[in-house]
């Protein structure tokens, strides 16, 4: 199947027909890895979702309970408007 590149700003696109986006089972809004192979074919890559390293109770852990006033902070010395606080 023929598609033609169009330009869209400062980049290049194509339109994706859809007979190829029900065979390949593509999705609007998915993330694709899309690399350059040394023939010059273009492979499109279902993009896999990065995992943090760290649980959500893993990084609240060293959050205080209490609210954080500016006087608690290092190195931290008020500016321009914080000053009327």
């Amino acid at each position: 199947m023929r598609v033609k590149l169009s330009r869209h700003g400062n980049s290049l696109g194509i339109v994706v027909p859809a007979s190829v986006v029900r065979e390949g089972g593509l999705e609007a809004g998915q993330e694709y890895e899309l690399e350059v192979t040394a023939g010059g074919e273009l492979r499109l890559i279902p993009a896999r979702r990065r995992r943090s390293r760290y649980t959500s109770e893993e990084l609240l852990a060293g959050v205080p309970e209490e609210p954080l006033r500016y006087e608690d902070v290092p190195e931290y010395s008020p500016v321009g408007r914080e000053l009327e606080w």
